[in-house]
């Protein structure tokens, strides 16, 4: 977080938020070919897209997660609960396809 602090005009802070936005992209990728991945798995297994305990899980870690980063706990569960749902809806899409 000290780095933080060398950002002194508006443009270093853009520029370092527009490179954080790219690792975000970066991230969300990874986690959507992992999410592809377990679209394999679930096929082969029998497993529904929507599992609701771990959908549970999910919220709870990162709603932890945020608060050990001195990050809004509701913020956050907000963004994982849409992001969670787009991709049980990607994956219920792609399990109904075959």
């Amino acid at each position: 977080m000290s780095k933080i602090k060398t950002h002194t005009t508006m443009a270093d802070i853009r520029n370092a938020i527009d490179q954080v936005d790219e690792r975000l992209i970066q991230l969300l990728a990874e986690r959507q070919r992992l999410v592809e991945r377990a679209i394999e798995v679930k096929k082969r297994d029998g497993i529904p897209a929507r599992v609701p305990q771990r959908i549970e899980e999910v919220i709870d870690h990162v709603r932890n997660l945020a608060r050990a980063h001195k990050l809004d706990p509701v913020m956050v569960e907000a963004m994982w609960t849409e992001m969670v749902e787009w991709f049980v809806a990607y994956e219920e899409s792609a399990l109904k396809s075959n």
